[in-house]
């Protein structure tokens, strides 16, 4: 039964000529996966600490050829108006696999009580098929595709923000690849659009109520959005949850160890027709800023 299902993952992909690979999966805590989704982020925590995060999701978990994304950054500022960074996502789909390594740079421009951040990013997207595991019919030309390419990528994004809340609009890709594996089969990223935004309200010492959205979207897909609702309390303990339109009720917890490092867990429930084959998702991510030279008191991360 479950070679049967595999087989139907790969036809999926591969037949009728074209694939859609994944570009940017989405993320259910994507207020704290910012930098990889706009490269304004970088250096957001200002001068003398660099900043560490890696998340990893395990979508429709333990459906065959379910999605699995692992992505890691690192970002800084080298002064108070230019940062940089690196950013690495690992996106495997069935038979496809598909990795971004990304360089980013931003320029901040400094208000009184506010910050407005530009910024590029650039690298490249290394796409991969590889049916050995997937294909019942070996002997069929589209479904035996096994073929290997590389693409330049080129984003951008902008990165409003103040203590309490923030705006982010990006395009982390903006210049649509694709990939040609021969024998009518097609592969294709297309640009991606993400608006983003959170406030923190504060309603005394303990507690804090935070509010936040995602929209995005690409040239062939309608507008979806995330909206989640965060409680965090005395600054360490956070819990929320968030709907995705048409897709899931998530619940997200994540704990501040100690200032500089934060750990989190969301679990998805699914009702989307893909639900038949897996209801739940699971998400983990840790986040780490390191301070160096003189002594850095770092302001709570609420985002």
């Amino acid at each position: 039964m479950k070679k049967i299902i595999l087989s139907i993952v790969g036809f999926i992909f591969l037949s009728l000529g074209t694939i859609q690979a994944q570009q940017l999966p989405h993320y259910t805590q994507y207020m704290y996966n910012m930098n990889i989704l706009n490269p304004a982020y970088a250096g957001s925590r200002g001068p003398e600490v660099i900043s560490f995060g890696t998340l990893y999701r395990n979508q429709w978990y333990n459906a065959p050829g379910n999605p699995k994304t692992l992505t890691a950054n690192v970002h800084g500022a080298f002064n108070m108006s230019n940062g940089a960074g690196l950013s690495f996502i690992n996106d495997v789909f069935g038979p496809v696999k598909q990795s971004l390594i990304t360089v980013d740079y931003s320029h901040t421009l400094h208000f009184k009580k506010s910050h407005l951040a530009f910024g590029l990013k650039a690298g490249v997207n290394l796409f991969n098929v590889n049916n050995d595991y997937y294909i019942v019919h070996p002997n069929d030309p589209i479904l035996a595709n096994t073929f290997s390419d590389t693409r330049f990528n080129l984003g951008a994004g902008v990165f409003y923000y103040a203590d309490n809340y923030y705006l982010s609009v990006s395009a982390p890709n903006f210049m649509p690849s694709k990939y040609n594996g021969g024998n009518g089969y097609e592969a294709k990223d297309e640009a991606h659009l993400f608006v983003a935004g959170g406030y923190v309200f504060n309603l005394g010492k303990s507690l804090k109520i935070k509010p936040h959205f995602l929209l995005y979207n690409n040239i062939s897909q309608k507008m979806q959005a995330d909206l989640n609702l965060n409680f965090l309390f005395i600054n360490r303990f956070e819990f929320g949850t968030s709907y995705r339109i048409d897709d899931s009720v998530n619940f997200l917890f994540n704990l501040r160890l100690f200032d500089s490092l934060r750990l989190g867990y969301a679990y998805d429930v699914h009702f989307s027709d893909v639900s038949v084959y897996s209801p739940i998702s699971h998400e983990f991510f840790l986040n780490y800023d390191w301070s160096f030279g003189k002594k850095v008191m770092l302001s709570p991360r609420y985002f």
